[in-house]
């Protein structure tokens, strides 16, 4: 079985469009709800697919770092720590530059 990483909007859209909810779908549209830290109107696919091929990051890194929307270094080091990667300054700041569009 292959794994698929969706993000938090993801998740939100595909069970906010649905028009029954059972209810583990409802308790999870709400719990994912508090957590949505994007601007409508932003391309995640793009972003991610962005994240993915200028950095080098997996699918799940990529994923991780959208739904999180690290505002600093620090906070940026700390996700890619937690997945063994280590980058320049240079590169952390140029992630922490794509992921303003959030």
């Amino acid at each position: 079985m292959k794994i698929k990483y969706i993000t938090n909007i993801d998740v939100y859209n595909k069970l906010s469009a649905k028009e029954e909810k059972t209810e583990d779908e409802a308790d999870t549209l709400s719990y994912v709800e508090k957590f949505l830290k994007y601007k409508k109107n932003v391309d995640i696919e793009k972003l991610k697919e962005s994240l993915m091929s200028t950095f080098k990051l997996s699918e799940e890194v990529a994923v991780k770092l959208i739904d999180l929307k690290p505002n600093n270094k620090d906070e940026l080091i700390a996700v890619l720590n937690s997945y063994n990667i280590k980058v320049d300054d240079a590169q952390l700041d140029a992630i922490l530059d794509t992921l303003q569009v959030l």
